[in-house]
């Protein structure tokens, strides 16, 4: 399947479930998020703003403001850059909520938290196909711990991506965690028994940067 056409299909896959389902249905996946972020110890968190068919974790972040710093995703021209979540907001071009004169943040973040349309079998994200998450990590100069998440799980075996396509260590849905093998994936099970969600190691075929 081209990545095209997934892409299509899944986001018409959303809006249906967007018709029948509550938007709360998907609150589940905060408690995992929330070991993980422990787990990690993460101070520095990028957290985005959602669009109706994405989790929304504002309630997330204001649980996670007592304890970290909270960064969201700012649209400066065709580029993503960092600056930290506060009030007041306006939404942007794209229907997305960004602070007020914000300063761009340039230090290091610990953990990343992004939405997907989809993921392959390379724990690889299809996006909106924009390339803004992929610009953005394609120029830091570090890797930060990776967790994509999504209301519904849209996981696909087969690789669809390209290389500059940006991967993730974990991929969170309301009833499923996947975890790219590697680094992280030996404490994992303890992880899921935590939070009563089924979990599943994805052994991937690229590496990252």
């Amino acid at each position: 399947m081209k990545k095209e056409n997934f892409r299509k299909h899944i986001k018409n896959r959303l809006k249906s479930e967007l018709k029948f389902r509550a938007r709360c249905s998907h609150y589940g996946m905060f408690k995992p998020l929330l070991k993980l972020l422990e787990k990690f110890n993460a101070k520095r968190v990028l957290i985005f703003s959602p669009l109706p068919s994405e989790p929304n974790l504002n309630i997330l972040k204001r649980t996670l403001v007592k304890k970290c710093e909270i960064f969201i995703p700012f649209m400066s021209n065709l580029n993503l850059k960092m600056v930290k979540s506060r009030l007041p907001l306006e939404c942007s071009k794209f229907g997305i909520k960004e602070p007020l004169g914000a300063k761009f943040f340039q230090k290091r973040i610990d953990v990343a938290i992004i939405p997907v349309v989809g993921v392959d079998g390379n724990m690889a994200r299809i996006g909106h196909g924009k390339g803004f998450y992929d610009r953005f990590f394609g120029d830091l100069p570090y890797r930060p711990i990776v967790i994509f998440v999504q209301i519904k799980d849209t996981f696909i075996h087969e690789i669809i991506t390209e290389d500059h396509d940006v991967q993730c260590d974990f991929y969170i849905t309301p009833r499923k965690i996947y975890i790219k093998r590697g680094i992280y994936d030996r404490d994992f099970s303890r992880i899921g028994g935590w939070c009563g969600r089924r979990w599943r190691r994805v052994s991937c075929s690229k590496k990252d940067k």
